[in-house]
């Protein structure tokens, strides 16, 4: 019960159906609303804390750990402070105005070079192949120039991509393994970012067969209460549902008695078990709302360092 409650907080953390900064119940709350000892939700609540994804107000309660947001951009007015006081000094050394629009607008053209030329953003996944897509994805979200990499945590724990490391100007991990990453990586600032079902995996399950016998298979056996929850929201007119996980004894069981199989990123293998038959990734995406909210800003925050630099 502890397993399957960590990976249902857990997973709905990361892919947002537990929105950040969300008041969650007390420990005691949700042992007497599941019917679970206190000690197994406190183990858990403990856990999700260990991880970064909860965080304890003395007083107010748990909540859903929120990302920390990039600094506001300083007032304008501020900008014409700084700007006026610069020109005035240019002519009290005897420069003309139109000397100064001149060396302004090159000093200005050679920062928007800078800006130009792209930053590094490491994405930090658990499976190549997945993060690979992840990655490739978010590329198409970001500006040309902009260069999106991505590694495992298996390859970070085995001390590989140290050049990809050294030169990402941003890394983004997964945000359930945020803290994971963080200590692989403590001289970086790592932001963790959520993730959403893809719109072809929407699509996917929308369009399958009323009557199918669909066999799910999660990767991981806490997240699979979730992953079922996940694929009867996209399918609800489907009747016939087994659900399962990549090292369950029934799995073989499970999937003779399948014409389709909906299987978890992780689980690729599941493909070559049912040759022939139709099987589906319910593949994720980076939560576009992330990219917008947190990316983009933290690589405009890249740009603004980068330009102060000597």
């Amino acid at each position: 019960m502890g397993a399957q409650l960590r990976g249902q907080l857990e997973y709905g953390i990361a892919c947002g159906e537990i929105p950040r900064g969300t008041r969650l119940p007390s420990v005691r709350e949700l042992s007497q609303e599941l019917g679970v000892a206190h000690v197994t939700v406190a183990q858990v609540y403990k856990e999700l804390l260990e991880l970064g994804l909860i965080v304890t107000s003395r007083g107010q309660g748990t909540f859903v750990a929120d990302v920390p947001r990039p600094s506001t951009a300083p007032e304008l007015e501020r900008l014409r402070l700084l700007l006026g006081d610069a020109i005035k000094c240019a002519e009290a050394e005897g420069f003309s105005l139109r000397q100064i629009e001149e060396t302004m607008g090159v000093m200005l053209a050679r920062r928007s070079q800078v800006a130009r030329a792209g930053r590094h953003v490491l994405l930090v996944g658990l499976f190549a192949e997945a993060t690979r897509g992840y990655a490739q994805d978010l590329q198409g979200q970001l500006p040309p120039g902009d260069q999106v990499q991505s590694i495992t945590l298996g390859e970070l724990r085995q001390g590989k991509g140290r050049e990809l490391v050294e030169q990402a100007d941003l890394v983004l991990a997964l945000a359930h393994r945020h803290g994971e990453t963080q200590a692989l990586l403590p001289d970086k600032s790592v932001l963790p970012v959520g993730f959403i079902p893809s719109q072809s995996t929407r699509a996917a399950l929308a369009a399958l067969r009323p009557l199918a016998h669909v066999a799910l298979v999660a990767t991981f056996e806490p997240f699979l209460p979730s992953f079922l929850a996940g694929v009867k929201r996209f399918a609800p007119h489907v009747a016939h549902l087994r659900a399962t996980h990549l090292r369950a004894d029934d799995l073989e069981s499970v999937l003779d008695g399948a014409d389709t199989v909906v299987y978890a990123t992780g689980s690729d293998v599941v493909r070559d078990l049912v040759p022939g038959r139709a099987a589906l990734e319910y593949r994720h995406v980076i939560d576009p709302r992330d990219i917008e909210t947190l990316v983009k800003p933290a690589l405009d925050a890249v740009n603004k360092a980068k330009k102060e630099q000597p």
